[in-house]
């Protein structure tokens, strides 16, 4: 008896730098939430890197930023998996964001960049995120609070991940 071969896809760990979530809060006015969609781009890789594209909302307009960051793959790390999966918009509010990158850790750091970190719940893709700071030994994560709670991206607004 032949015996399919299940698909996979790579969700791959990614890299947003806090200097590009400050150049895109100056350049979407009134924004409230960063959007993340899906880009495969065009690639010769065999892994085919599946990458988000961060897009600011204005929910007072109702409308996305034109500006826009990619996120760039994070050493190579990812979570394979396979089907069934939604693949939607994430999204993460500016509030969420900004305690990411401007509270400091125990010993008064502040990240350089985040890391999504690829999860998911009842067949929805999500992100958990992770703060670091280059130093010179290599990079450092960060460590929020002991009783800071985990900050995650929404994968199907408008529920919310404690709805899953």
């Amino acid at each position: 008896m032949l015996t399919k071969e299940k698909q996979t896809q790579k969700f791959y760990w990614l890299k947003y730098e806090t200097s590009a979530i400050q150049t895109m809060i100056q350049h979407s006015p009134g924004i409230d939430q960063f959007v993340f969609c899906y880009l495969f781009p065009e690639t010769d890789q065999p892994a085919k890197p599946l990458k988000l594209i961060a897009y600011g909302y204005m929910a007072s307009s109702n409308q996305y930023s034109s500006y826009f960051d990619h996120l760039e793959v994070y050493n190579n790390n990812a979570l394979s998996l396979s089907g069934p999966i939604m693949m939607s918009n994430n999204i993460i509010s500016l509030t969420n964001i900004l305690s990411l990158i401007n509270t400091p850790d125990v010993n008064g750091d502040k990240p350089d960049y985040l890391v999504f970190i690829p999860n998911v719940n009842r067949g929805n893709v999500f992100y958990s995120i992770k703060s670091f700071k280059r130093v010179d030994i290599g990079d450092v994560e960060l460590f929020r609070e002991i009783n800071a709670n985990p900050i995650f991206t929404n994968p199907s607004p408008p529920a919310t991940i404690s709805d899953f």
